[in-house]
């Protein structure tokens, strides 16, 4: 019985896995979801108290039936014109809502196996690369998916255009990275002479 040894794939010929797909944020929907779903727990309900009623051979009153009789006796009012309106503006913008895609809060990282920042850690990368820099007293950022506002106190002239080649160089690992703003505060300290 002969026995042969298959060696391993070389490292580096392919994906160590599947690359992963980019987290989303959580819908806009919010708090509308959990309240639309107390409404449709009340209606089913009502409806299963109606269908126990109607199926039940004693005489009874159904709630809906009840309800339609309420509304039965009233009469058109000037209120109910602008209230229907504002119920129908407000079913068209939660169908809009909840139909709007998740919010995408991550950045992709140049590399096969799906890595991602999340922007505030991109924000992080870029006042660390701006803290960095010669003249550079401090360093704050915000970042979004398409641009990183970097606002840097110094007091040396020309620090803006180092500061935003730092920060370009040190995001340049992203797939695509975004745009870098610098904002400069001046910085003057008042200097005693000896």
């Amino acid at each position: 019985m002969t026995h042969t040894l298959t060696s391993p794939a070389p490292a580096g010929s392919g994906p160590a896995m599947k690359a992963a797909r980019p987290r989303t944020g959580s819908g806009r929907i919010g708090l509308l979801g959990p309240i639309m779903a107390l409404v449709l727990t009340g209606l089913g309900v009502v409806l299963l108290h109606d269908a126990v009623a109607a199926a039940d051979s004693r005489p009874g009153r159904t709630w809906s039936a009840a309800l339609i009789d309420g509304f039965d006796r009233t009469t058109a009012e000037w209120w109910m014109i602008p209230a229907g309106v504002a119920i129908a503006l407000l079913g068209i913008w939660m169908v809009v809502t909840a139909v709007r895609p998740r919010s995408r809060k991550t950045l992709a990282v140049t590399s096969q196996t799906g890595l991602f920042l999340r922007t505030r850690d991109v924000a992080r990368l870029a006042s660390a690369a701006a803290d960095d820099v010669d003249g550079v007293l401090s360093a704050g950022s915000v970042a979004g998916r398409r641009t990183v506002t970097v606002t840097v106190e110094s007091d040396r002239d020309g620090v803006a255009d180092v500061v935003r080649t730092t920060v370009e160089q040190r995001l340049s690992a992203l797939a695509e990275p975004p745009k870098v703003k610098v904002r400069v505060r001046a910085h003057w300290q008042s200097r005693e002479t000896p």
